[in-house]
């Protein structure tokens, strides 16, 4: 989302939109409305695919079982940056990169809950400092970005640097995997 914030008065404010502040604003309640869709998907999608799994383990719970969600997290996030650069870059109607706005607000709150339950199911005795972690990790992200995508989006483009960014997504969350097959040793 901090990539989104750095970029839509850009695109927005540009042609062919020449949206003002007030209207590129509201383009956010799309990745609200993701979001608040994500929260509720999040809680109850990722509650019942512990039990199923924990079902098909003898009844043995384990946290790793919480990192499946990132699947989910992968497909729309990853959607949301490709479909938004790509139809910003297409000109499309403002609804079409609305659209995709949403679908990323939806990965974004998958991804927050799937790492918060996570964490504190893997570090409970430490979860706050855990959270406290992620948190930092979280911001310090967010700083290199407001840095960084400027400039990658000025020299590259909308379409470019919104396909990239998915594509570093998708990675990103292929490292679901190597967690969820070593997360209890780790």
């Amino acid at each position: 989302l901090s990539v989104i914030a750095e970029t839509i008065n850009t695109i927005f404010g540009a042609a062919p939109y020449h949206f003002k502040s007030t209207s590129i604003g509201l383009l956010y309640i799309a990745t609200f409305i993701g979001g608040v869709l994500g929260s509720v998907v999040a809680g109850k999608g990722s509650d019942i695919i512990v039990r199923v799994m924990c079902r098909h383990n003898k009844g043995v719970y384990e946290p790793e079982f919480r990192l499946v969600m990132i699947l989910p997290v992968m497909f729309t996030s990853a959607i949301g940056l490709m479909g938004f650069g790509w139809s910003s870059f297409k000109e499309d109607l403002w609804i079409v990169p609305a659209v995709f706005l949403g679908i990323l607000g939806f990965g974004v709150s998958l991804a927050s809950t799937v790492s918060i339950t996570y964490t504190v199911d893997c570090y409970r005795k430490v979860a706050p400092e855990a959270l406290v972690s992620l948190n930092i990790f979280k911001n310090v992200l967010g700083l290199v970005f407001s840095i960084f995508v400027p400039y990658f989006f000025e020299s590259s483009g909308a379409k470019t640097s919104y396909v990239v960014y998915g594509c570093i997504e998708i990675g990103l969350c292929l490292l679901v995997f190597p967690l969820y097959r070593y997360g209890k040793v780790i």
